[in-house]
């Protein structure tokens, strides 16, 4: 593995770099802000509107599909760049849908849904959990029937973030009951303006919000099951760990870090430098270090599914560790700031914008989201580590 950008990617930076001096505004930082970090403000829609006409928005996409054929190292190195911007994240249609579409759709699946999806026509949410089962994939109990040509769906998810806003939901269902739990599940695209779809919001402490969405004889086309019949499980699983490149990025961290430390240069406290304080620098030389684990890690991620894996096990590594390190690097920058550092984004007193205390209320839906890292664990336990599942 090259723990060094080589010539060609770091120009490739240079170029994403350029791209977001011009492109990310204070105002469209405060925009951000103002809705959870959430891109949905007419702001951060111009901005995805530019990277579509940059054809920037399938960057790791086949040349063939429109999109640049960039490696998954460069990937990262686009995710990273935007992250240290400050910029609107990509969303889960190119980061989890489309790369499955691209590895298991149809001929037909792949040009009827990644032209759109690239103009960003077509939006996806993404609906795996619900109330019975958490994020326990395997015991999903959304079923799908199909009935002549459609598919009759029925059932219930919840944490379907986006759904309120998505054009479509990839939805996981059970469609063969009698099979073994893993192996009768498959992936549906539905429109969310089919009948029979309700949306119910759900908001986070975050102020972020998701939803409960209910199905009720929500008829789709028979050929919106997208790849085999009964291998959704192991497609999530794929889409998943194509989704970690991003959850794995230390982009924002390492950009809030930035602003901490700034922070502290030039902050007294009891007519102190706060810099001189013992362990306010043992804080944050700890921080320094996490934050630069935790960009190997990401790295190594994306440099093993260039190698043509699927990199199961680095990629729960990446999600947990990263994910658990918003929420250390968020407690402890607390601590540094002190009471105020406590008051939210919306408050104009709050230092760093309210940024750390918006990391520490979101930190707890972001070790489920995607997975909860407990079963992230047991992934790396037993497909990593070769361990029995009792």
């Amino acid at each position: 593995m090259r723990y060094a950008y080589t010539p060609e990617q770091l120009r490739w930076c240079d170029e994403v770099r350029a791209f977001c001096r011009a492109n990310v505004t204070e105002a469209l930082r405060a925009e951000l802000r103002q809705a959870g970090n959430e891109g949905d403000g007419p702001l951060a829609k111009a901005f995805h509107r530019r990277l579509f006409d940059k054809g920037w928005w399938g960057v790791g996409w086949p040349k063939d599909f429109g999109g640049m054929g960039k490696a998954a190292v460069e990937q990262y190195a686009f995710i990273e760049e935007m992250q240290l911007a400050g910029a609107p994240a990509m969303n889960l249609s190119i980061t989890s849908v489309a790369p499955t579409i691209l590895r298991e759709g149809t001929e037909a699946q792949k040009a009827r849904w990644l032209p759109p999806i690239l103009k960003g026509q077509v939006e996806f949410a993404v609906a795996y959990s619900e109330p019975n089962a958490g994020t326990d994939l395997a015991n999903v109990s959304t079923k799908a029937e199909l009935d002549g040509d459609e598919w009759v769906l029925n059932g219930q998810k919840i944490w379907n973030t986006g759904a309120h806003t998505a054009t479509h939901n990839w939805v996981a269902v059970r469609t063969e009951p009698e099979a073994r739990k893993h192996q009768g599940i498959s992936m549906i695209i539905v429109p969310m303006d089919t009948p029979g779809i309700e949306v119910q919001p759900i908001w986070t402490m975050s102020n972020i919000r998701t939803n409960a969405v209910f199905f009720d004889n929500v008829r789709v086309p028979k050929d919106h099951l997208v790849g085999a019949r009964g291998m959704g499980f192991y497609y999530a699983m794929m889409a998943l760990d194509f989704e970690r490149i991003q959850l794995g990025c230390t982009g924002m961290l390492a950009r809030l870090l930035a602003e901490l430390k700034a922070f502290v240069r030039r902050t007294k406290r009891d007519g102190r430098p706060l810099g001189t304080i013992p362990w306010v620098r043992r804080a944050m030389a700890d921080l320094e270090m996490r934050v630069e684990v935790g960009r190997q890690i990401g790295l190594l991620n994306a440099w093993l599914i260039d190698q043509g894996q699927v990199p199961t096990k680095e990629g729960s590594i990446a999600k947990v560790y990263v994910t658990e390190l918003n929420a250390h690097l968020a407690s402890v920058g607390l601590d540094i700031l002190g009471l105020a550092g406590q008051l939210a984004p919306e408050d104009d007193a709050g230092p760093l914008h309210g940024r750390l205390q918006w990391l520490y209320t979101i930190a707890p839906m972001q070790r489920f989201g995607g997975g909860t890292n407990e079963v992230q664990r047991i992934i790396i336990s037993q497909r990593g580590l070769g361990l029995p599942r009792k």
